[in-house]
């Protein structure tokens, strides 16, 4: 099996993914039916999970307090806040590379980049990112957290699929090897 770093993330049209006060609601405002975006194939060929500490605090606190959504899938953490002993995380402040050869010598395979914005840098501004799957929700947010930072270096990707489901559009990019 080969291992890839796979960001899966949804944004809003002009590019956010997440609202400036780091509200995801703009991803439930799709019209009915809810479109079947293939999360479960996705997260059945996965290894491992890698997020930011913001995104597990949202998990946690806010999105799903009653019922952690990843139960046995391997989650990384990556923050430098001191959190509570959680035996659904693994918490770390490795940078982006060191981090992921240790989940890959622990899981190999695919590796899910979950977000959020700060985490996505911090591997972006690396090249680590293997492929790109990003769902654009039909949402103008103005404003809020960027997929793709100001500052973020040039990235050549090769564009794999592009497709419409219901109002989101799903783009597949894979990272372009530089000879």
């Amino acid at each position: 099996m080969e291992n890839k770093l796979i960001l899966y993330i949804a944004m809003s049209l002009d590019g956010y993914i997440a609202g400036k006060d780091g509200g995801i609601d703009f991803l439930y405002d799709t019209p009915s039916p809810e479109p079947d975006l293939d999360y479960e194939a996705f997260y059945a060929s996965v290894q491992a999970i890698i997020m930011g500490g913001a995104t597990y605090r949202q998990i946690r606190d806010e999105l799903s307090p009653s019922c952690w959504p990843y139960p046995g899938m391997p989650c990384y953490v990556y923050t430098r806040r001191q959190e509570p002993e959680n035996p659904d995380a693994c918490f770390t402040q490795l940078p982006p590379r060191r981090l992921l050869d240790a989940v890959w010598r622990e899981h190999p395979g695919k590796i899910w980049l979950m977000g959020g914005g700060q985490v996505i840098r911090g591997f972006l501004r690396e090249n680590l990112i293997d492929e790109y799957e990003i769902y654009v929700q039909p949402t103008v947010l103005g404003e809020g957290i960027p997929l793709f930072p100001a500052d973020f270096p040039k990235t050549n990707l090769t564009l794999k699929s592009c497709r419409s489901i219901g109002e989101i559009v799903e783009l597949r990019y894979q990272r372009r090897e530089t000879p």
